[in-house]
């Protein structure tokens, strides 16, 4: 008995002992890690997975106008009630992976798809690629499309159009109906007649007559410099430093915030993302995924337009755009680089609407629009897009956290968004040494 008590203590030690050597030679190899544990970590944090999932993007992808025929001539039509864009949205969602044919490229054949009385159409406003809307498809998927052709009637087709090069695709969408979709086209309580003409970057809605435009008035909120500061820079301890009208914020030297006093605008610079996605649907993608890590409210935020390597996010009331004051009139700008990764933002969030009396502003027809930017100097040929678009402005109570939106016609030249009156007072905008007198710090 003695003997096996001697032995069962025997063994009790060398266990000791070896889980005590076990624990050493681990923590010293824990220990010895460190700097690649942290390099691991520094790396996994440089290239997070950027996948934002399908539902996100048929949240912000989503088309913006609708527009149908009755008694031969096209209406654009909203809903109050029936939010068109998004109910399309549900009705198509099953659509993943569906197969896309090209049926035509002929400009011809374009436009007299355009004029089919067949079909509502609904609108994005600028070209996004197939996988955005049929989310399973291969990123490699480049073709691109902006319009949707929706049958009023029982079809096995869905047409997608691409305004630019006449592109028309077909899918197949035998289990779908768009009934109910184009009952409440019918009954939406908002119809403006339009005519569609092509301008350089596709084609244009033309107000033949003087719209009547809705005005709006806003409450809004505007986050303080730490919440962009802890979103974007993260927890620890940046460097600030003031320089006149801005304050930068930096972390090390691969990040950098500036936040102008005056203003509401923000520029974002990350020197490590400097490798610019070689795939336009990345691109779109991987813009979404900075403007959400920015942590802008979202509720009416849209994709907006795309140029190359740069991707804008704007503010929709009903089915129009709102513009910020400023030469950096966008929400959210996101601008890919081999330098790096830049965005450029705006903390202004509009609320609560606030009752109004109802007032309304007659706008120009379209084509007195463009007449006046060919009187002042410009050609019809240079025009990319015209949209009629809403101004936030301050009223002239000057009130605290209220704005006023106004209506008016934006301007696309030379790939910079600008109202009508900017363009026609341009000189205005120049000071004594030529330079713009809007931008980051002196705008709003």
């Amino acid at each position: 008995m003695k003997s096996r008590e001697k032995i069962g203590r025997l063994i009790l030690r060398l266990s000791l002992i070896f889980m005590v050597l076990l624990s050493i030679v681990l923590s010293a190899l824990i220990w010895g890690s460190d700097s690649r544990f942290s390099r691991i970590e520094q790396t996994s944090s440089r290239t997070a997975n950027k996948d934002i999932g399908q539902k996100s993007l048929r949240d912000i992808y989503v088309p913006t106008q609708v527009f149908y025929y009755r008694n031969n001539k096209m209406y654009q039509v909203y809903d109050g009630k029936n939010n068109l864009p998004l109910e399309f949205t549900k009705i198509t969602e099953s659509l993943t992976q569906n197969q896309v044919n090209l049926v035509s490229t002929k400009a011809q054949n374009y436009r007299q798809m355009l004029n089919k009385r067949e079909y509502m159409q609904l609108t994005y406003p600028d070209q996004v690629t197939m996988p955005l809307f049929l989310t399973k498809l291969s990123k490699a998927d480049s073709r691109e499309f902006n319009r949707f052709f929706v049958p009023i009637k029982d079809s096995h087709y869905l047409y997608l159009g691409n305004d630019i090069n006449n592109h028309l695709y077909r899918i197949n969408t035998k289990n779908l109906s768009f009934k109910r979709l184009y009952r409440h086209v019918k009954n939406a309580n908002t119809k403006i007649e339009v005519s569609l003409s092509k301008l350089k970057d596709g084609y244009s809605v033309i107000y033949e007559n003087s719209p009547q435009m809705q005005t709006y008035s806003y409450l809004t909120y505007q986050e303080s410099d730490s919440y962009f500061v802890y979103r974007l820079l993260g927890s620890g301890s940046p460097a600030q430093r003031n320089t006149g009208n801005t304050v930068i914020y930096s972390n090390g030297s691969y990040q950098r915030l500036i936040a102008a006093k005056k203003t509401h605008n923000y520029e974002f610079v990350d020197y490590q993302q400097n490798k610019v996605p070689k795939l336009m649907t990345t691109r779109l993608m991987e813009s979404l995924y900075y403007v959400r890590k920015i942590g802008l409210s979202e509720p009416d935020l849209r994709f907006f337009d795309a140029d190359k390597d740069v991707f804008v996010y704007q503010n929709f009331v009903e089915e129009y755009p709102i513009f910020l004051p400023g030469r950096y009139n966008a929400r959210a700008q996101v601008r890919f680089a081999s330098n790096g990764m830049t965005i450029n933002f705006n903390s202004l969030d509009l609320q609560i609407p606030v009752p109004t009396t109802g007032s309304k502003k007659t706008l120009e027809p379209t084509n007195k629009a463009i007449e006046k930017l060919e009187q002042a100097g410009y050609k019809k040929s240079e025009i990319e897009k015209i949209v009629i678009g809403y101004t936030i402005q301050k009223p002239k109570d000057n009130k605290d956290n209220l704005v006023d939106l106004e209506p008016t016609y934006y301007v696309k030249i030379n790939n910079e968004w600008q109202s009508i009156n900017d363009w026609l007072n341009m000189d205005v905008k120049i000071d004594p040494q030529g330079n713009l007198k809007e931008g980051l710090v002196d705008g709003l």
